[in-house]
């Protein structure tokens, strides 16, 4: 498969909200059910939820951009949850009117040019959005979550850490990501591994409701493994859990 060009990535993300209205399959993916789609952000506010508990990370009354915040997920989770003070962004204009209509503060822009000062945020969050993000330009997109973040902020990813081929998905393996964000000032202070998905990888294509057996065999087997390489690399992760400190 071809990977999308960058004009092409900005509109697959700009009007997907346009064609998916399912707030989940709009970030993870458009062609699934909702119970498959959960399975995603589930495991993924385990991971956060549980690096800063263990980690003693206080983000409540902190400022915090979450990037890509698409319908308002992670600008409702940290705000709710955690108490923090959060803004947004998104190239969608519909997913921006859906996070203001909820009371958020979020601003349609891109994450290669973010319309903030220097230095005016705690933290910034990114849930699978600059694995997205053409190679090219990932770099000028890490720049600028080095720019807003207040000297001693932390940026704090879950992104794809193996060579995922979807044309949509331009996944770095953990040292490209730390050489990428070491060149714009930020140290990777955590890692876990993530997203495993075992059963779902290697369960044959041909049986029947293979999705709904392979994603609810790999509930607990997920938990546990998350657990396990909890500040660990690992090699059949298909993402990590990456903080990175300015």
């Amino acid at each position: 498969m071809n990977r999308l060009t960058n004009t092409e990535y900005e509109d697959y993300w700009t009007s997907i909200h346009n064609s998916v209205h399912d707030d989940l399959a709009s970030v993870c993916f458009s062609d699934k059910p909702f119970y498959f789609n959960r399975f995603f952000d589930r495991i993924q506010k385990f991971a956060i939820t549980k690096y800063l508990i263990k980690e003693g990370i206080n983000v409540t009354g902190k400022t915090l951009l979450d990037i890509g915040c698409d319908r308002k997920r992670w600008l409702s989770f940290f705000e709710k949850k955690c108490g923090s003070i959060v803004t947004g962004i998104d190239l969608s204009e519909y997913a921006i009117r859906v996070c203001q209509s909820n009371g958020f503060r979020a601003f349609r822009a891109s994450i290669t040019q973010m319309p903030f000062r220097d230095n005016c945020f705690d933290f910034v969050s990114s849930i699978t959005v600059l694995l997205h993000l053409p190679y090219e330009l990932k770099e000028k997109a890490i720049a600028e979550i080095s720019r807003v973040l207040n000297p001693g902020g932390k940026a704090i990813l879950i992104e794809g850490t193996w060579k995922d081929p979807s044309p949509h998905v331009f996944g770095l393996n953990i040292s490209e990501w730390e050489r990428h964000f070491n060149k714009c000032g930020l140290n990777l202070v955590h890692k876990s591994g993530h997203c495993f998905n075992l059963f779902r990888m290697n369960l044959p294509q041909y049986l029947p409701f293979r999705d709904f057996f392979a994603i609810h065999l790999d509930y607990l087997l997920e938990y546990g493994l998350m657990n396990y390489f909890y500040g660990k690399q690992c090699k059949i992760a298909l993402q990590h859990l990456m903080v990175f400190e300015k």
